[in-house]
């Protein structure tokens, strides 16, 4: 008997090309797929207005009760759309006919708050610190030299801030490639910060000063199979030219093979930096299912040094794919197969658990 998969987004075009691969291939996993927006959920019934798939027709827009199993693929951001969205996401999580493939991380200061104590991951874990007041942000760079400024919530469009001290009368903020704003004066530090108390957080990093420092950013895609074993599906590596520092990973103008990088390594450092990543693999996959679980899928920012360090940056449970299909097409085959398999498998086994018992696998915890 087939089993629906919904896809839910914000917008109902986003990752339509990806989403049309999967539905294709979903067949030959006694699958159909759905997809819509929480906006499609009709007010007093179990009925969703969104798109079902035919194969050689595409999608088409159609009524359906609420999913067997739900693939939340929504990225929120500071707008009306996505507070209207996440009552009725919430609704959604606590129904208990239906499974998520996925229920999302918390914010990210509660995720570093979660591993810092684990002893294989606390070498790469940073200083980091709730941003409270504007001398919190100002007392860490002096300190440091070099701090990191991201947002708590875990959205695709607010912007990271690379803080660093360029020179003792100089603070610089990187937010772009080349767009960055230099103050001279404490006090205006302190003006520009104060929009960002409460919602963002400091991470600082134990890096010897340089003046030119060449530092680069890795990305590392997580994806579970059907029997629950977490693979490492690609590495993405951009580096930071001289007197620059870290930019978006998901600039795909900037985007350079981890091989690559690989080579232009010291052998020592290499091999530090393969034996970092292997212990990361084997230790935060397993750490964060144990603590955030159901999901199925997350991508894990490091930083790099030119010193050999390296550190965990950023986690996120719903990572674009662009830029990673972009880099690597020829996997895109084996993320659909991967995804379609651990549905199925899910679906296998909330078949044998009562609504009432299922109900309680969704955690208090405010995942997003």
């Amino acid at each position: 008997m087939t089993s629906t998969l919904g896809i839910v987004t914000l917008n109902a075009q986003h990752e339509e090309a990806f989403t049309c691969q999967l539905a294709k291939a979903a067949a030959s996993f006694d699958l159909e797929i759905v997809r819509f927006t929480p906006f499609g959920l009709k007010p007093g019934s179990n009925l969703i207005q969104g798109q079902t798939y035919k194969l050689g027709n595409g999608f088409s827009a159609a009524e359906f009760p609420i999913p067997d199993l739900i693939y939340d693929r929504c990225l929120y951001q500071h707008d009306s759309q996505s507070k209207k969205a996440k009552p009725i996401m919430d609704w959604l999580k606590k129904y208990p006919k239906t499974t998520f493939l996925n229920t999302g991380f918390p914010n990210k200061l509660m995720l570093f708050e979660q591993i810092q104590d684990h002893p294989y991951l606390r070498p790469y874990i940073p200083l980091f610190t709730l941003l409270k007041k504007p001398s919190d942000l100002i007392s860490m760079i002096k300190r440091n030299g070099f701090c990191h400024l991201q947002p708590l919530a875990q959205q695709l469009s607010a912007s990271t801030y690379f803080i660093y001290v360029k020179d003792p009368t100089t603070i610089t903020v990187q937010f772009h490639q080349d767009q960055t704003i230099t103050f001279s004066r404490l006090s205006d530090v302190e003006r520009w910060c104060q929009k960002f108390i409460g919602r963002y957080f400091i991470q600082c990093f134990d890096i010897t000063y340089q003046k030119d420092i060449s530092s680069g950013e890795i990305r590392i895609f997580f994806i579970k199979n059907a029997k629950h074993e977490w693979h490492n599906i690609g590495n993405q590596m951009k580096l930071v030219a001289e007197n620059r520092f870290l930019n978006n990973t998901q600039n795909k103008n900037h985007m350079l093979g981890f091989e690559h990088y690989l080579h232009s390594l010291q052998p020592h450092i290499k091999q530090l930096l393969l034996d970092d990543i292997a212990t990361i693999h084997s230790s935060l996959p397993e750490h964060l299912d144990r603590t955030f679980s159901p999901f199925i899928e997350f991508a894990v920012d490091l930083l790099h040094t030119s010193e050999g360090k390296l550190f965990i940056t950023n986690m996120r449970s719903k990572p674009a794919r662009s830029a990673f299909l972009k880099a690597f097409p020829e996997k895109e085959n084996l993320v659909i197969r991967l995804i379609l398999e651990h549905a199925q498998s899910m679906i296998a086994h909330s078949k044998e658990v009562p609504h009432d018992r299922k109900a309680l696998h969704y955690r208090s915890t405010n995942h997003k």
